[in-house]
């Protein structure tokens, strides 16, 4: 346990300078137990540490679209032609679009659990946690925005390392889940 928050501590001191999320990739895959372990409160709290510090970085490095190209994309995301629905959707500008949607949504979502009170109910804990779950619905979907807006190989292990999502999805509607029923019991 001293173990894995002196490893998490050093993530979370030194994330800001890192220019990949491999090394906050490995924190959560190392925060989720390998989704074979008990998950008590604290290692909960670690978990939540690891995947905002991990969204944080992510979301730092997606580039956003200036204001006149948003005017652009929204006008073009309206239209009800195909064809320019169909090219749109394939723009750098589309999949940067995304991306920010995905990682602004993530770290909120992150924040939320992280700055929870601990004598949050069982319910609504579970309740946060289930909600981080729409962070990984899609991970093809997310390499592959990341490819089109330029920024990764769209491989699982590239420059935004996303390797903890099987373990992250295993983990919460596991062992997680289970601890918080747990300790609702209780």
């Amino acid at each position: 346990m001293k173990r894995l928050v002196l490893t998490l501590a050093t993530v979370l001191a030194s994330s800001s300078a890192w220019s990949s999320t491999t090394d906050l990739d490995a924190a959560v895959i190392q925060a989720t137990h390998y989704a074979r372990a008990a998950m008590p409160k604290e290692d909960r709290r670690s978990l939540a540490n690891a995947a905002l510090a991990y969204w944080e970085s992510f979301d730092k490095r997606i580039p956003r679209n200036s204001p006149p190209v948003m005017e652009w994309l929204n006008k073009e995301l309206s239209t009800t032609d195909s064809a320019r629905l169909s090219k749109v959707l394939a723009t750098p500008e589309f999949a940067l679009w995304t991306l920010a949607q995905t990682s602004e949504d993530c770290v909120a979502r992150f924040n939320l659990i992280a700055t929870a009170s601990p004598n949050v109910s069982a319910l609504s804990e579970l309740y946060l946690w289930t909600r981080t779950l729409s962070c990984y619905k899609s991970p093809n979907d997310l390499l592959t925005y990341l490819k089109q807006a330029g920024l990764s190989n769209g491989r699982w292990d590239g420059p935004f390392s996303i390797q903890h999502f099987g373990f992250y999805h295993d983990t919460i509607t596991g062992s997680l889940a289970n601890a918080i029923i747990e300790d609702g019991r209780q």
